[in-house]
């Protein structure tokens, strides 16, 4: 016959209905979590990339005034010549 505590060592082992639904809800709030997660990891990355994109145009930038830079002291260089 299967007593009162036989019943309690086979809830501690087998899952119930109760449990099967806490645990349901659990997936369901890791499930909105990784949402979430995901939609926040995308924002970054796409904030990442318009980063770059500026950065790279900044440095291009940089890159002719250096062009620019070099030339005028080109050009000085060869008027300080003739001066002196």
């Amino acid at each position: 016959m299967i007593t009162d505590k036989d019943v309690k060592k086979l809830k501690e082992v087998f899952a119930t209905k109760d449990d099967l639904k806490a645990l349901d809800k659990r997936f369901d709030r890791i499930d909105n979590n990784i949402e979430s997660l995901v939609k926040d990891v995308v924002t970054v990355i796409e904030m990442v990339g318009d980063t770059n994109q500026k950065l790279d145009k900044i440095n291009n930038k940089i890159t002719e005034n250096d062009d620019i830079l070099e030339n005028h002291e080109k050009r000085l260089d060869k008027v300080e010549d003739k001066v002196f």
